[in-house]
Protein backbone atom coordinates (compact mmCIF):
# COMPACT_ATOMS: atom_id res chain seq x y z
CA UNK A 1 0.00 0.00 0.00
CA UNK A 2 1.06 3.59 -0.54
CA UNK A 3 1.76 6.32 2.02
CA UNK A 4 -0.01 8.74 -0.30
CA UNK A 5 -1.83 11.75 1.17
CA UNK A 6 -5.20 12.78 -0.26
CA UNK A 7 -5.09 16.56 -0.70
CA UNK A 8 -7.94 19.02 -1.25
CA UNK A 9 -8.03 22.80 -1.60
CA UNK A 10 -10.64 25.37 -0.59
CA UNK A 11 -10.87 29.14 -0.99
CA UNK A 12 -13.43 31.89 -1.63
CA UNK A 13 -16.81 32.73 -0.15
CA UNK A 14 -19.32 31.34 -2.66
CA UNK A 15 -22.00 29.58 -0.56
CA UNK A 16 -23.16 27.48 -3.53
CA UNK A 17 -19.79 25.68 -3.66
CA UNK A 18 -20.33 24.01 -0.29
CA UNK A 19 -22.79 21.60 -1.90
CA UNK A 20 -19.75 19.83 -3.44
CA UNK A 21 -18.13 19.14 -0.06
CA UNK A 22 -19.12 15.86 1.67
CA UNK A 23 -20.54 16.28 5.16
CA UNK A 24 -17.82 13.95 6.44
CA UNK A 25 -14.33 13.19 5.07
CA UNK A 26 -14.22 10.27 2.64
CA UNK A 27 -10.65 9.27 3.48
CA UNK A 28 -8.73 8.73 6.73
CA UNK A 29 -5.60 10.26 5.15
CA UNK A 30 -7.26 13.42 3.78
CA UNK A 31 -6.15 17.01 4.39
CA UNK A 32 -7.51 20.33 3.09
CA UNK A 33 -5.25 23.31 2.35
CA UNK A 34 -7.64 26.17 3.01
CA UNK A 35 -7.70 29.95 2.59
CA UNK A 36 -9.85 31.89 5.10
CA UNK A 37 -10.52 31.38 8.81
CA UNK A 38 -14.28 30.94 8.34
CA UNK A 39 -13.76 28.32 5.63
CA UNK A 40 -11.34 26.46 7.93
CA UNK A 41 -13.87 26.57 10.76
CA UNK A 42 -16.65 25.09 8.60
CA UNK A 43 -14.41 22.33 7.27
CA UNK A 44 -13.14 21.41 10.72
CA UNK A 45 -16.72 21.24 11.99
CA UNK A 46 -17.29 18.60 9.29
CA UNK A 47 -14.30 16.64 10.53
CA UNK A 48 -11.66 17.65 7.98
CA UNK A 49 -8.01 18.05 8.89
CA UNK A 50 -7.00 21.49 7.64
CA UNK A 51 -3.85 23.48 7.00
CA UNK A 52 -4.25 27.26 6.77
CA UNK A 53 -2.92 29.08 3.73
CA UNK A 54 -2.34 32.82 3.94
CA UNK A 55 -0.54 33.66 0.70
CA UNK A 56 -2.84 35.55 -1.70
CA UNK A 57 -0.32 35.79 -4.55
CA UNK A 58 -2.73 34.00 -6.91
CA UNK A 59 -6.14 35.66 -6.94
CA UNK A 60 -8.79 37.08 -9.26
CA UNK A 61 -8.55 35.53 -12.75
CA UNK A 62 -5.40 33.64 -11.65
CA UNK A 63 -6.99 32.03 -8.59
CA UNK A 64 -6.30 28.48 -9.78
CA UNK A 65 -2.64 29.12 -9.08
CA UNK A 66 -3.61 28.39 -5.47
CA UNK A 67 -3.66 24.71 -6.43
CA UNK A 68 0.02 24.98 -7.31
CA UNK A 69 0.77 26.56 -3.94
CA UNK A 70 -1.09 23.78 -2.13
CA UNK A 71 0.58 21.11 -4.27
CA UNK A 72 4.03 22.53 -3.56
CA UNK A 73 3.53 22.63 0.21
CA UNK A 74 1.76 19.26 0.30
CA UNK A 75 4.58 17.53 -1.59
CA UNK A 76 7.08 19.04 0.82
CA UNK A 77 4.91 17.88 3.75
CA UNK A 78 4.10 14.36 2.58
CA UNK A 79 6.35 13.46 -0.37
CA UNK A 80 3.56 11.71 -2.30
CA UNK A 81 0.08 13.16 -2.86
CA UNK A 82 -3.15 12.76 -4.78
CA UNK A 83 -4.67 16.22 -5.25
CA UNK A 84 -8.42 15.95 -5.91
CA UNK A 85 -11.10 18.44 -6.84
CA UNK A 86 -14.29 18.06 -4.81
CA UNK A 87 -16.16 16.94 -7.93
CA UNK A 88 -13.72 14.08 -8.53
CA UNK A 89 -15.76 11.16 -7.23
CA UNK A 90 -14.54 7.80 -6.01
CA UNK A 91 -16.09 4.90 -7.96
CA UNK A 92 -14.69 1.96 -5.99
CA UNK A 93 -12.29 1.26 -3.11
CA UNK A 94 -8.63 2.06 -3.68
CA UNK A 95 -7.02 -1.37 -3.80
CA UNK A 96 -3.60 -2.80 -4.67
CA UNK A 97 -4.33 -2.47 -8.41
CA UNK A 98 -4.91 1.27 -8.01
CA UNK A 99 -1.67 1.74 -6.06
CA UNK A 100 0.21 -0.26 -8.67
CA UNK A 101 -1.08 2.19 -11.30
CA UNK A 102 0.51 5.00 -9.30
CA UNK A 103 3.87 3.24 -9.53
CA UNK A 104 3.72 3.42 -13.35
CA UNK A 105 4.47 7.14 -13.61
CA UNK A 106 5.79 9.60 -10.98
CA UNK A 107 3.43 12.35 -12.24
CA UNK A 108 -0.09 11.55 -13.48
CA UNK A 109 -2.57 14.19 -14.69
CA UNK A 110 -5.37 13.50 -17.21
CA UNK A 111 -6.29 15.52 -20.32
CA UNK A 112 -9.53 17.12 -21.49
CA UNK A 113 -10.93 19.00 -24.46
CA UNK A 114 -11.58 22.74 -24.36
CA UNK A 115 -13.31 25.18 -26.67
CA UNK A 116 -11.23 26.91 -29.34
CA UNK A 117 -13.07 30.14 -28.46
CA UNK A 118 -14.01 29.65 -24.79
CA UNK A 119 -15.23 33.17 -24.00
CA UNK A 120 -18.56 33.21 -25.84
CA UNK A 121 -19.04 29.45 -25.62
CA UNK A 122 -18.81 29.48 -21.82
CA UNK A 123 -20.97 32.60 -21.53
CA UNK A 124 -23.63 30.81 -23.57
CA UNK A 125 -23.44 27.78 -21.30
CA UNK A 126 -24.17 29.68 -18.07
CA UNK A 127 -27.82 29.25 -17.00
CA UNK A 128 -29.83 32.48 -17.04
CA UNK A 129 -30.45 32.31 -13.28
CA UNK A 130 -26.81 31.75 -12.27
CA UNK A 131 -25.74 34.07 -9.39
CA UNK A 132 -22.74 35.36 -11.33
CA UNK A 133 -25.11 37.10 -13.77
CA UNK A 134 -27.05 38.98 -11.09
CA UNK A 135 -24.77 42.02 -10.75
CA UNK A 136 -22.92 44.08 -13.33
CA UNK A 137 -19.64 43.77 -11.41
CA UNK A 138 -19.70 39.99 -11.20
CA UNK A 139 -20.66 39.78 -14.89
CA UNK A 140 -17.84 42.12 -15.95
CA UNK A 141 -15.39 40.15 -13.77
CA UNK A 142 -16.55 36.98 -15.52
CA UNK A 143 -16.10 38.51 -18.98
CA UNK A 144 -12.60 39.69 -18.02
CA UNK A 145 -11.71 36.21 -16.75
CA UNK A 146 -13.01 34.48 -19.89
CA UNK A 147 -11.29 37.01 -22.15
CA UNK A 148 -8.00 36.20 -20.41
CA UNK A 149 -8.70 32.47 -20.77
CA UNK A 150 -9.35 32.82 -24.50
CA UNK A 151 -6.12 34.72 -25.01
CA UNK A 152 -3.99 32.36 -22.95
CA UNK A 153 -5.32 29.03 -24.20
CA UNK A 154 -4.16 29.87 -27.73
CA UNK A 155 -0.57 29.40 -26.47
CA UNK A 156 -0.95 26.29 -24.31
CA UNK A 157 -2.71 23.37 -25.98
CA UNK A 158 -2.58 20.48 -28.39
CA UNK A 159 -4.98 20.69 -31.33
CA UNK A 160 -7.18 17.62 -31.70
CA UNK A 161 -10.06 17.51 -34.17
CA UNK A 162 -12.05 20.72 -33.50
CA UNK A 163 -10.99 21.21 -29.90
CA UNK A 164 -7.97 22.16 -27.82
CA UNK A 165 -6.53 19.54 -25.48
CA UNK A 166 -4.97 20.59 -22.16
CA UNK A 167 -4.09 18.94 -18.82
CA UNK A 168 -6.91 18.71 -16.26
CA UNK A 169 -5.83 19.52 -12.71
CA UNK A 170 -8.96 17.98 -11.16
CA UNK A 171 -6.96 14.85 -10.32
CA UNK A 172 -3.20 15.14 -9.83
CA UNK A 173 -0.86 12.43 -8.59
CA UNK A 174 2.79 13.19 -7.87
CA UNK A 175 5.70 11.72 -5.97
CA UNK A 176 8.04 14.24 -7.59
CA UNK A 177 8.46 16.62 -4.65
CA UNK A 178 9.60 19.44 -6.95
CA UNK A 179 6.54 19.43 -9.21
CA UNK A 180 4.64 22.20 -7.41
CA UNK A 181 7.66 24.49 -7.21
CA UNK A 182 8.57 23.80 -10.84
CA UNK A 183 5.05 24.66 -12.03
CA UNK A 184 4.95 27.87 -9.98
CA UNK A 185 8.29 28.88 -11.50
CA UNK A 186 6.98 28.17 -15.01
CA UNK A 187 3.79 30.15 -14.35
CA UNK A 188 5.76 33.18 -13.15
CA UNK A 189 8.44 33.09 -15.82
CA UNK A 190 5.85 32.85 -18.60
CA UNK A 191 3.36 35.23 -16.95
CA UNK A 192 0.69 32.53 -17.28
CA UNK A 193 -2.82 33.61 -16.37
CA UNK A 194 -6.31 32.06 -16.09
CA UNK A 195 -5.94 28.24 -15.91
CA UNK A 196 -2.53 28.78 -14.38
CA UNK A 197 -1.96 25.23 -13.14
CA UNK A 198 -3.10 23.51 -16.35
CA UNK A 199 -1.22 25.76 -18.75
CA UNK A 200 1.93 25.49 -16.60
CA UNK A 201 1.67 21.69 -16.77
CA UNK A 202 1.44 21.88 -20.56
CA UNK A 203 4.70 23.87 -20.62
CA UNK A 204 6.29 21.51 -18.09
CA UNK A 205 5.52 18.43 -20.20
CA UNK A 206 7.09 20.00 -23.31
CA UNK A 207 6.12 17.11 -25.56
CA UNK A 208 3.60 15.89 -28.11
CA UNK A 209 0.12 14.93 -26.98
CA UNK A 210 0.89 11.27 -27.68
CA UNK A 211 4.02 11.42 -25.52
CA UNK A 212 2.02 13.16 -22.79
CA UNK A 213 -0.52 10.33 -22.78
CA UNK A 214 2.26 7.75 -22.47
CA UNK A 215 4.24 9.65 -19.84
CA UNK A 216 1.65 11.45 -17.72
CA UNK A 217 -1.94 10.31 -18.32
CA UNK A 218 -3.34 8.01 -15.59
CA UNK A 219 -5.21 4.77 -16.21
CA UNK A 220 -7.63 5.35 -13.31
CA UNK A 221 -9.48 8.51 -14.42
CA UNK A 222 -10.45 10.59 -17.45
CA UNK A 223 -10.19 14.37 -17.57
CA UNK A 224 -13.99 14.59 -17.95
CA UNK A 225 -16.03 11.50 -17.15
CA UNK A 226 -18.35 9.87 -19.66
CA UNK A 227 -21.13 10.26 -17.10
CA UNK A 228 -20.62 14.03 -17.07
CA UNK A 229 -21.03 14.11 -20.84
CA UNK A 230 -24.24 12.05 -20.75
CA UNK A 231 -25.88 14.00 -17.95
CA UNK A 232 -24.83 17.53 -18.96
CA UNK A 233 -27.80 19.76 -19.63
CA UNK A 234 -28.70 23.40 -19.33
CA UNK A 235 -32.15 24.90 -19.01
CA UNK A 236 -33.50 28.29 -19.78
CA UNK A 237 -36.00 30.10 -17.59
CA UNK A 238 -38.88 28.26 -19.23
CA UNK A 239 -37.43 24.91 -18.25
CA UNK A 240 -36.85 23.72 -21.81
CA UNK A 241 -33.53 22.18 -22.80
CA UNK A 242 -31.07 24.66 -24.27
CA UNK A 243 -28.31 22.66 -25.91
CA UNK A 244 -26.18 25.29 -27.56
CA UNK A 245 -24.39 24.21 -30.72
CA UNK A 246 -20.98 24.95 -29.30
CA UNK A 247 -21.72 23.03 -26.12
CA UNK A 248 -22.90 20.03 -28.11
CA UNK A 249 -19.74 20.20 -30.19
CA UNK A 250 -17.41 20.15 -27.18
CA UNK A 251 -19.36 17.22 -25.71
CA UNK A 252 -18.87 15.29 -28.94
CA UNK A 253 -15.17 16.16 -29.08
CA UNK A 254 -14.66 15.17 -25.43
CA UNK A 255 -16.52 11.89 -25.95
CA UNK A 256 -14.37 11.07 -28.97
CA UNK A 257 -11.25 12.07 -27.05
CA UNK A 258 -12.21 9.81 -24.14
CA UNK A 259 -12.53 6.94 -26.61
CA UNK A 260 -9.14 7.87 -28.06
CA UNK A 261 -7.57 7.74 -24.58
CA UNK A 262 -9.16 4.33 -23.98
CA UNK A 263 -7.57 3.09 -27.19
CA UNK A 264 -4.15 4.31 -26.07
CA UNK A 265 -4.32 3.12 -22.46
CA UNK A 266 -6.00 0.18 -20.77
CA UNK A 267 -8.29 2.26 -18.54
CA UNK A 268 -9.65 0.94 -15.24
CA UNK A 269 -11.59 3.82 -13.71
CA UNK A 270 -11.40 4.46 -9.97
CA UNK A 271 -12.43 8.12 -10.20
CA UNK A 272 -14.76 10.13 -12.37
CA UNK A 273 -14.36 13.88 -12.73
CA UNK A 274 -17.79 15.49 -12.95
Amino acid sequence: MSNIKIVRTWWGNDPHKWAEVPRLPLYDNEVVYVWGDKNKEILEERGYACISMGDEEFSGPNVYGKKLQALDIALKHWGEVLLLDWDCWLLKPLDSTFYNYLKDKPIQIPLYAHYKEPMFALLDDIPDDHPILKTEQSYFDLVDMLSTLENQIQHYHWKWEDGLIIPNFGCVYSRDVNLGADLIKIAKENNIKSLVEEFAMWVYANCSMEDYINNYHPKYTLGVSDKRLIESNYFNNNGTAKFEERFNNIKIIQSKFNNYIKQQLKMNLYYEHL
